[in-house]
Order: C-alpha cells, then sequence, then structure tokens
C-alpha cells in the first residue's frame, strides 16, 4: 500500500509494510509474502487466481477504490477471501474533472495553452470554443459521481439527458433531467459523460457502433474506466471528423500502452480524478477502517458476496 501521509498509518495490533507500485504477480507476491492483509489500488496490478495460489495466508484484500474490477473475486470467494473497497470517497471531486475536461476540451484550453508555451504565439486562429449553455449533455450512469455531474451540468444551463439500468426517478424529479434510452442520448448529446464501472457487460461499452450514433461533432468525457470506451475506435471516429473531442482521465491499458491522438482535440489526464487533498484523507480513513473492523471479526464495505 502507499499513502502520501505514511505517518498516519497506524492501527492498534497491526504491522504494516508500505511499498511503491506493484504491477506485476512476482512484485505483488513478493510484498505480500506472509501477510494476512493485501491492500492496494486498482490502477495498479491486478489480483488473480496464480497470485492467490501463492498468498496461502491471505484473509482480506482492501482496495484504496470504489472499482473492484482488478481483483477476481470469484477465486476469493473460492478461497474464503474477503474483500473490501471504499465505495464513496466523495463523488463531487471526479464530476469536477469531468467539466475540467468538457471545458478543456469545448473551450480548447489546453489548445491554447500550448500554443504560447510552446509556439510562443499569441493568437485564438482556429480557437473558437464551444459553449455549454443550452447544449445537452448525455449522462450515462447516474450513481454519485454522474448525479454530481447533472449538478454541475445544471449550474452552466445545460439540458441534461440520462441513462441507467436503475432509473433514480427522485432524482430526475429534483435536478430536472430525464431518462431516456441509451441510443437517444447519444444521439442527442452535444457531450456525453461516462460514469459507469467496468464489468463485463460494460467492456467496450462504447464500441464503433454506439460511437456512430453520437451526434457529428459532439465530444466525450471517459473519467470511468479506460476499457469501457474502445480507444482505436473512438480515435477514428475522431479522425474521421464525426466526434468533435474527448477528455479522458482513463484508457484503455493507461500505463503499459501509449494511444496516439496526435492532431486531435483530446486531453488526457492520468487517472487523477480521485486524486484530491480531501478524498485522500478519506480514502485513508475508510481504508484503516476497513481493516479495523475485519481484525475486530467484522467486515465493512464488503464486496463479492
Amino acid at each position: 500500500m502507499i499513502f502520501e501521509d505514511r505517518a498516519a498509518i497506524r492501527l492498534d495490533g497491526c504491522k504494516f509494510t508500505l511499498h511503491g507500485p506493484l504491477r506485476t504477480a512476482d512484485e505483488i507476491v513478493a510484498a505480500a509474502d506472509g501477510a494476512d492483509v493485501l491492500c492496494m489500488r486498482d490502477q495498479f496490478g491486478r489480483v488473480t487466481g496464480e497470485i492467490l495460489d501463492r498468498l496461502p495466508n491471505l484473509k482480506l484484500i482492501v482496495t484504496r477504490s470504489a472499482g473492484y474490477d482488478h481483483i477476481d473475486l470469484a477465486e476469493t470467494a473460492r478461497r474464503g477471501i474477503r474483500v473490501c473497497n471504499v465505495p464513496d470517497y466523495g463523488a463531487h471531486m471526479i464530476a469536477e474533472l469531468a467539466f475540467g475536461l468538457l471545458l478543456s476540451v469545448a473551450r480548447n484550453i489546453v489548445r491554447g495553452d500550448e500554443r504560447y508555451r510552446r509556439e510562443r504565439h499569441f493568437s485564438d486562429e482556429g480557437l473558437r470554443g464551444i459553449e455549454l449553455h443550452a447544449k445537452t449533455l448525455g449522462v450515462v450512469g447516474t450513481g454519485r459521481v454522474g448525479l454530481h455531474s447533472i449538478r454541475i451540468a445544471k449550474g452552466f444551463g445545460m439540458r441534461v439527458v440520462a441513462h441507467d439500468v436503475k432509473e433514480n426517478s427522485q432524482a430526475a424529479r429534483d435536478l430536472g433531467f430525464e431518462y431516456t434510452p441509451l441510443e437517444r442520448v447519444l444521439a442527442e448529446g452535444d457531450a456525453v459523460t461516462l460514469h459507469i464501472p467496468l464489468t463485463v457487460g460494460t467492456h467496450r461499452f462504447l464500441d464503433a457502433r454506439r460511437l456512430a450514433m453520437m451526434k457529428p461533432g459532439a465530444i466525450l468525457i471517459n473519467t470511468s474506466r479506460g476499457a469501457v470506451v474502445d480507444t482505436q475506435a473512438l480515435i477514428e471516429s475522431l479522425r474521421s471528423g464525426h466526434l468533435g473531442g474527448a477528455g479522458l482521465d482513463v484508457l484503455e491499458g493507461e500505463r503499459s500502452i501509449y494511444h496516439d491522438f496526435s492532431g486531435l482535440n483530446v486531453v488526457v489526464t492520468p487517472h487523477i480524478g480521485w486524486y484530491t487533498d480531501g478524498a485522500v484523507g478519506r480514502i485513508l480513513s475508510t481504508t484503516l477502517g476497513n481493516i479495523a473492523a475485519f481484525a475486530a471479526g467484522k467486515c465493512t464495505n464488503l464486496v463479492g458476496s
């Protein structure tokens, strides 16, 4: 595990060993050899059956994230290993970054900055932006992050259409948005923002077929998981001129694959939607609480069972 405030990692009766990012099976096994608890983040290595075979003492895996698709839950369940997450460490900061990305793409903020710093040229030529006011935002996924994105969109004076497999009718009434079929969200959204988990069913959820359904010139924002978008299909849609731009905080194979967006109106940030001063503290507090509960014979924030 790795936290910014290492001095705060204390629990009576527990001994912690701290490591930098662990990405390979050998690195994870070497670090966790003999441990009862493995604490990690979703951005780094995957916990597979092979790894669990090599860690026979392991009783608990605590992920410092809401997502847990990096852990093989079928294998942990088979071995009786508990898995806990941090289900809510503040949806607002991820929604804030989503809108930061949307503004950066819609108003050519990064392009303008790069022109001035790299080319030493102060010119607005070719940088005409897109207003958000009175435009339509399509929101796919109306959990905590999706709903906060809708609140922000309303502050910009945007119309919102949304899609979710489980509709929140009370939120729709309170916030003033409309649930519609996915095809309509894609077709009507001047911008579409994704707030869905990565599962077997959502892998490459936005593929070439669905990208083609999007409104010409629309902007795609993804702060959920990189693999919910077919990246090559996205690049082809952007290069063809069908889509107007993209803001991406997550990518397929984001730490191992370089995706060439050169010449495209794309802004990429390195999976920092969660990474704020407040969130780091909240994640640490919940993580230590999960471990303390387990040590006391209880389980909090249990997933997979």
